[in-house]
C-alpha cells in the first residue's frame, strides 16, 4: 500500500498545503512567472495548467494515475494563513517504482529565489518521503537550465539515471537529467 502524503506540513518559514479552487488565479499566475519553460524546453507554458490539476487531470508519467499526484504550494510562515503562495510543486507517488517519489514541475517565485527557501521545501519533502519509506526521491532538471542542475545538486541530488531529449546538441535542441536522492534504510 502506497503511503499517504500529508495535506498539510510545515518547515522553520513556510507553510505547505494542498492546491485549492481560490487559489487557481494566484497559482497560474506564479506558474507562467516561475516556470521559463520555453527557454529551457522548447515547449510554450500550458494556460490550463492549474485548472488541469485542479480537474483531475495533470500530466502523468507513463502508466501514471491522477490519484498519485500531489500538487502543494508554500506560503512564507510569518505572512499568516491568507498569504500568496511563492513557491509549488508536483510530486508523482510511486514512479518509476512503488517505492520512488518523483518531483516533477518544482517552481519558486523569483522574489524568493537565493534566499534557501527551495532548499528549505526539498529537505522537508525528502525528510517526509524517509518517513513515509520512500527509497528514492527522484528529480528531472533541463540540461540548459544551469541554475536548476546547480541547485538539486547542491540539495543531494546527486546520482544521474537516465538522459532523454534530443540527441545533438544545437541552439533548438532540448534535453533532460533524471537526478537520484537516495534515502537510507
Amino acid at each position: 500500500m502506497m503511503p499517504q502524503w500529508p495535506m498539510y506540513w510545515v518547515t522553520d518559514r513556510c507553510v505547505i498545503h494542498m492546491l485549492q479552487y481560490a487559489e487557481e488565479k494566484t497559482l497560474q499566475d506564479l506558474y507562467e512567472r516561475s516556470a521559463p519553460l520555453p527557454k529551457w524546453t522548447g515547449q510554450s507554458l500550458n494556460p490550463l495548467y492549474i485548472s488541469n490539476i485542479l480537474n483531475g487531470t495533470p500530466g502523468l508519467p507513463p502508466g501514471g494515475s491522477p490519484d498519485r499526484v500531489v500538487f502543494q504550494h508554500a506560503a512564507h510562515r510569518a505572512s499568516g494563513s491568507d498569504a500568496d503562495p511563492s513557491a509549488f510543486f508536483e510530486l508523482y507517488q510511486g514512479y518509476p517504482g512503488e517505492r520512488d517519489l518523483y518531483i516533477g514541475l518544482f517552481a519558486v517565485d523569483p522574489s524568493w529565489r537565493g534566499q534557501g527557501y527551495g532548499k528549505e521545501l526539498v529537505s522537508g519533502i525528502i525528510s517526509l518521503a524517509a518517513k513515509l519509506s520512500y527509497e528514492t526521491v527522484r528529480a528531472a532538471v533541463d540540461l540548459k537550465n544551469w541554475g536548476a542542475l546547480r541547485f538539486w545538486i547542491g540539495c543531494g541530488f546527486k546520482e544521474a539515471t537516465k538522459v532523454s531529449g534530443d540527441r545533438e546538441h544545437s541552439e533548438d535542441s532540448f534535453a533532460s537529467m533524471e537526478l537520484v536522492y537516495r534515502l537510507s534504510k
